[in-house]
């Protein structure tokens, strides 16, 4: 059961979200100037190759933290528009559907690792400390570990 929160986690949560919602803002605008893509489509492309190029439609659905049917509709979306990605199902398993970079595919993820350092560096790295940045970096993880997994809070309304 949830309970009423404080002004101190208000607090901390509106700050969360207000410095999210800038540096996503930045990095898809700056991403769709400069390289033709959204940040969604960046990320497909970037757990693409930390997989090593190919991975099930399921778990990539699950990395994006994105619905299957969105992540569906955004791979569609980056194999039809320029190629990026390409689809196969799998002789293993009929029900299933690999996603796959292409070259041109890493091509465009390679251009846009200069943007994203840039923006990353801008919004967020460059305004704190090392130590500063670790501790973020730390209670950030710590957030999300403990939430893996929930998909719904009850709450007593």
């Amino acid at each position: 059961m949830a309970t009423k929160s404080s002004a101190d986690q208000l607090t901390a949560w509106r700050a969360l979200y207000r410095a999210d919602t800038l540096l996503f803002a930045q990095l898809d605008n700056t991403l769709r100037a400069n390289a033709d893509m959204s940040y969604f489509e960046r990320e497909v492309l970037s757990e693409l190759d930390l997989a090593g190029g190919r991975l099930r439609m399921a778990p990539l659905a699950e990395r994006l933290m994105l619905s299957r049917s969105g992540t569906t509709r955004l791979v569609a979306k980056l194999e039809e528009k320029n190629g990026w990605v390409t689809r196969s199902a799998s002789p293993d398993d009929r029900r299933a559907t690999w996603a796959e970079l292409t070259d041109d595919g890493k091509a465009a993820l390679a251009k846009a690792a200069p943007i994203v350092d840039a923006v990353v560096a801008a919004f967020f790295a460059d305004r704190l400390s090392p130590a500063e940045l670790r501790r973020s970096a730390n209670i950030l993880n710590k957030l999300a570990d403990a939430n893996q997994g929930i998909t719904m809070v009850e709450c007593d309304v």
